[in-house]
Parts: C-alpha cells; structure tokens; sequence
C-alpha cells in the first residue's frame, strides 16, 4: 500500500496465449464507496493472486477515476513497500520494482510508475512473505521451514527457523508463512503446527486449531490455538493477524498470548496491511477441495 495517488505498472513477461487470456479474465468490481474512500486518503493499493498470477494495482487518477492495471507473474505472492522500491514474491524469484517517477511528476495521470528492475532467483523454496527493512530483504520459505534473506552469491541466506524443526532439509513441515518485523528485524512468524515431518501439518484433523505465532528472536511460541495463521503485522505496537482457517482478522496481546477477534470476513483471510486507523484484509474465495478452507460464507 502506498501514499501515493496511484501505482501503474503496465507489462508482462511474456506473451500471453489464447488459452492464458480465457484462463485469466477477471472481473474487479469496486464497492460504492472505495474511490471516494481512495480519493480522500490519496492512497493506491497493490495486491495480488497466485492462482492466476497476477499483481494489481488500483487507485484513483487526476480524472478523479478508480484505475486498476495489472502484470502477469507465475505464482504472484508476498508484496513489501520500502520507500520507493515494491518487492515481490514470485514462484523461483523475489522482483523489485522501483518507482520512476520523482516527487512532483506525473506520467499519463499517474503520480507512480513501477517497474520491474531485477529478480533474485531463490529456486523453487516456495517464496510466501516478503518484509523489507535496512537490514535487508527477508522472506519466509515453506519448504525449507526458515526465514530467509536474499544474497548477492547464494540462492539465499538462512536466518531463523522454528525450535521444533530439526534441520534445514527440503519439505513443508510446519507451513511457516509469514513474518513482521520490528525495528527492521525479524520479530513474529506464523505456521500451521508444531510439526516436524513432511506434511505433517497436514495430516493433522482440520478442525484442530494447531496454528501458532512464534517470537522470533526468543524461539518462544507467544500465542498457540489458531486455525492456518497468516500475516502478522505490527502497528502501533500491536500485533495483528489473519487467523485465516476462520476467516477472522484479529489482535495477539504479545504478554499473555490471548487472541482477540477484531472482525470476521468471509472467506479465507491472508494479507494485512494499515492506513492510520484503517486495517486492509485480504480475502480468497475458500478452496472447497482443499486444505485452505476459510469460513463457510464466500467473498
């Protein structure tokens, strides 16, 4: 999310073929009063889908029109805004986009245009978050269980991984997701389970609510008894969540590890971000054949 009035980012990677174009078409329908609500806090919003792999951006133009683009990648996941530079997981590689235009410019309507400028190819680690600080650019692998750090050399650094995992060996053992940072460094991480083989976390029943939040720097597991944790965030030295098995947006109170549901949204929550006073929630359609079930209503 952005401060900006609007982010265009206009491109594909590559030519997209007819049954890409018929696989791909989404419609994006805006409430009644998200332009206005836009408008007033000059804000655009980036967000996007893996399924399709799509990155969007939507704001408001100098026309005082609700404008959506979008850009094609395979498996579009974790987005971080840092300054000028939007950083983005991918299905093998973490992109980084820079803003071209200065303070002041305009291009076609736009106060914001990002471009792709390079790619850290990781190979497939199963890339889910992304957080960016001065300290530099951490990601959260699933099938290596760890947190991770892209390097200049290597396809990229280790930093942490959880108390129960026994080694950095290929396989989604917990389904560790998500991070937030605090003071540019590591702090909160989310996973499905205490659970230390393969897909271990997914034997277990789905109505066992076995998700937890993890103090990175203490190893100590802060906050247990949610259903498929996602997107922790620290805002206004509050811990917020997405405790997505319940399509629930909520509070951990860090000191006592007490759960607090803010509000429920249908579906299957994933991806927080704030405004001020305004929290933004992400919501996916729940996936009936699958694991990531959400709530019983449908986005």
């Amino acid at each position: 999310m952005s401060d900006s009035k609007t982010n265009i980012a206009e491109f594909d990677l590559r030519a997209p073929t007819s049954k890409d174009v018929e696989r791909r078409t989404i419609g994006l329908t805006p409430s009644s009063g998200f332009k206005k609500w836009l408008a007033e806090n000059k804000l655009s919003i980036a967000f996007n889908t893996y399924n399709v792999g799509k990155l969007f951006m939507v704001g408001v133009n100098d026309m005082e029109q609700l404008q959506f683009c979008d850009a094609t990648f395979p498996r579009a996941m974790g987005i971080s805004l840092h300054g000028d530079t939007l950083w983005m997981a991918s299905h093998n590689q973490v992109w980084r986009f820079e803003n071209f235009l200065g303070a002041g410019q305009s291009a076609q309507g736009n106060d914001a245009v990002f471009v792709p400028m390079g790619a850290t190819t990781t190979g497939m680690v199963n890339l889910h978050d992304v957080r960016v600080s001065h300290e530099g650019v951490f990601f959260v692998s699933c099938n290596f269980n760890c947190i991770g750090k892209l390097h200049e050399k290597w396809s990229f650094e280790p930093v942490w991984k959880p108390p129960f995992i026994d080694g950095l060996e290929y396989g989604d053992r917990c389904h560790l997701n998500c991070l937030a940072l605090h003071r540019g460094h590591p702090k909160y991480a989310t996973c499905f389970a205490q659970t230390n083989t393969v897909n271990g976390w997914r034997d277990l029943p789905r109505d066992q609510a076995t998700g937890l939040v993890i103090d990175v720097q203490t190893d100590q597991i802060i906050c247990d008894g949610l259903h498929m944790p996602h997107s922790p965030q620290m805002h206004r030295d509050t811990l917020y969540l997405a405790n997505s098995g319940r399509g629930e947006f909520g509070s951990v109170d860090v000191e006592t590890g007490t759960y607090k549901t803010i509000c429920e949204v249908p579906g299957f929550t994933r991806g927080v971000s704030f405004w001020k006073n305004f929290a933004i929630v992400g919501s996916s359609k729940p996936r009936r054949a699958g694991v990531f079930e959400g709530n019983d209503a449908t986005p």
